[in-house]
């Protein structure tokens, strides 16, 4: 099977205790401050999609203290620019640790998880129709998982792979959605097992990095080449529940996670892997270490990386390899949030738990300024502000 590869929605990863903080991590800046959203409920470990017409969806997820209230979770809403949250249609099934990919024609795709917390994974798949305005169910998966990803294909179909079976053992299969008929049937399978991963598309290759077979992070990296999986660049870092996002066709962008699915130490280290290369680079360092943040990243039209990191949003640019901090001082939750691209520039920052295992409500709109004008001048090169500032609305 020839598979080729053009975007990724990845999938969530389970909830366990509070992390604690790496030592060694800068703590982050008080920001500039100003009018919060509010989520229609409280929400951590969710999914927030955005669709065609500019709105994002926001669903699933864990509601009460603990990684309680699937059934509420099931409950989706909508935020609609210049509007904030209205209320959605329900799914037929709350889950956490699923994924919901936006396919080609504009539905959302909605697959596994886990029914509650400390329950098995759900084989079930759902599809979002924002023609219709509903959900329906549109049959199982063949091995039920959780905290396994998801990438869009250049012809359509969805990647499933790996991820946690029914008894917490790591997959190495997968599976294949096709959209235009509606069926599943097995894809390659990896080279070992791998759960709580995440996976970016560079090119045609599909790109799964780090996540555990147990405990213990992985650094290992597979991609997906003409059909078959293969060993792709080394880690420096073990990592586990880190967030990954794709820089162009061979370049991709880790950043934090944990050593330990426990997350005991949050890291503040990122990479930037390279399919041409061996091993991975060393990035620059967020300000502050940070676990959990598979969702809580997006890339900006202009190649730039926002990512939620602590009480701070930071700004990775490929162009210089250099990670920024705004000005911004985020709200709520701070493991499991989602950050979404808007159409007009800026990100949506919601939900996420606090240090207490306690779901957030918070949400924020936040403006990223423009990259500094460089200098056209033979052999100069314009500074860009060590501090920019960050329009929140």
């Amino acid at each position: 099977m020839v598979l080729t590869a053009v975007a990724l929605v990845p999938g969530v990863v389970s909830c366990t205790g509070p992390p604690q903080p790496d030592s060694s991590a800068p703590d982050p800046s008080a920001g500039a401050r100003a009018e919060e959203l509010r989520l229609l409920q409280p929400r951590a470990v969710h999914r927030a999609v955005p669709l065609t017409d500019g709105s994002v969806l926001v669903l699933g997820g864990c509601t009460t203290p603990g990684c309680g209230g699937f059934e509420a979770g099931r409950r989706t809403e909508l935020f609609r620019p210049g509007r904030g949250f209205v209320a959605g249609p329900a799914m037929a099934l709350g889950r956490a640790g699923g994924t919901a990919t936006r396919l080609l024609d504009g539905r959302v795709l909605v697959t596994g998880g886990h029914l509650g917390e400390g329950a098995g994974p759900t084989g079930s798949v759902e599809i979002f129709d924002p023609a219709a305005g509903r959900f329906t169910v549109s049959g199982d998966l063949e091995v039920a998982r959780a905290d396994h990803s998801a990438s869009l294909l250049a012809d359509g179909r969805v990647l499933l792979a790996g991820g946690f079976d029914a008894t917490g053992a790591a997959l190495a299969s997968t599976e294949v959605f096709d959209p235009t008929t509606g069926t599943l049937r097995a894809g390659p399978a990896l080279s070992s097992p791998r759960a709580a991963h995440v996976g970016v598309v560079l090119g045609d290759t599909v790109l799964l990095v780090g996540g555990t077979r147990g405990s213990r992070a992985l650094d290992s990296t597979e991609v997906l080449r003409g059909g078959a999986w293969g060993p792709g660049p080394e880690l420096g870092t073990p990592r586990v529940k880190m967030g990954v996002a794709a820089l162009d066709d061979v370049r991709a962008l880790v950043v934090g996670g944990a050593r330990t699915t426990e997350g005991r130490r949050r890291l503040a280290t990122t990479e930037i892997v390279d399919l041409t290369e061996p091993r991975a680079l060393a990035g620059p360092s967020m300000s502050a270490g940070e676990f959990k943040l598979d969702g809580a990243m997006t890339s900006l039209a202009d190649g730039r990386v926002v990512i939620a990191s602590g009480s701070a949003l930071e700004v990775f640019d490929p162009d210089d390899t250099t990670m920024t901090r705004t000005d911004v001082d985020l709200p709520g939750g701070r493991s499991f949030r989602t950050v979404t691209a808007l159409t007009d520039g800026s990100v949506l920052v919601a939900g996420g738990y606090d240090e207490q295992i306690r779901p957030s409500d918070a949400a924020r709109v936040v403006r990223i300024p423009a990259r500094a004008p460089r200098s056209t001048a033979p052999g100069s090169t314009a500074p860009r502000s060590s501090a920019p500032r960050a329009a929140t609305r």
